[in-house]
């Protein structure tokens, strides 16, 4: 492996390393995610580098005796300003930040590409979150490769109706129909399927752009909350807040 790397990468975590050190979290379309320390990040000019939700370029060195990486550098393309200054702003992009690090997926690239996107959008749309959080939900679904197609039940895999409301199997972690289902909630109306349907083969930006009812981005933001949730076994700290 070689000692001094250059990536991509977006800030998904920050915490203190000892009392002079921070430790980052990153997500690289390279190295998909990775923890780093900034020796000396807390004080003095170190103190700027990698903010929580930037993105850009980092130089990185990896130490093979203590097999953990050190940052040394960052360009910024990105520095989040509105996110920051607004709590359920911050939450959400805690939450986006959270759900790629819990969710595995064999394709980094695509999720560093989602997630930056997505805070982008939250840092310039701020009234349009709860959209935001749908919308990067059910992408973030697919490229795991947990979103189901919508048109068939994965447990007995019949054909749903047209008007037909969705159940949740708790232990297969997806939407199923009402006579497989082994919890009550969360429930999928009709019209919720059919965004998801109608959206599943667009790109995360014209997904974004299709209209929803202000009840329907709430009821349908919810319900994907609720997706993540379980399938991360109630693991995600920025759901517990009862922020989002």
């Amino acid at each position: 492996m070689e000692r001094d790397i250059r990536t991509d990468a977006v800030v998904t975590g920050t915490r203190h390393y000892g009392e002079l050190h921070k430790a980052v979290t990153l997500l690289s379309p390279q190295l998909g995610s990775v923890n780093a320390v900034i020796f000396g990040g807390r004080k003095g000019k170190k103190s700027s580098l990698a903010p929580l939700f930037s993105f850009g370029t980092f130089q990185l060195y990896f130490n093979p005796v203590r097999q953990e990486y050190s940052l040394t550098e960052q360009e910024c393309c990105f520095i989040p300003q509105t996110i920051m200054q607004d709590l359920n702003l911050t939450y959400t992009a805690s939450y986006m930040s959270e759900a790629v690090t819990k969710i595995s997926t064999d394709c980094p690239g695509a999720v560093y590409t989602l997630l930056c996107n997505a805070l982008e959008k939250l840092e310039t749309l701020p009234e349009m979150r709860k959209k935001l959080i749908i919308d990067f939900t059910w992408k973030l679904l697919q490229i795991s490769g947990i979103a189901s197609d919508m048109l068939h039940c994965p447990s007995c895999d019949r054909r749903y109706a047209d008007d037909e409301i969705l159940g949740f199997s708790v232990s297969m972690t997806t939407p199923v129909c009402k006579e497989c289902a082994d919890s009550e909630f969360p429930v999928l109306p009709p019209g919720a399927r059919r965004y998801l349907m109608y959206t599943l083969s667009k790109s995360f930006d014209d997904a974004f752009n299709v209209i929803l009812s202000d009840t329907a981005v709430s009821r349908l933001s919810s319900f994907m909350l609720k997706w993540v949730d379980i399938f991360c076994q109630n693991s995600l700290k920025t759901l517990s807040s009862g922020l989002l």
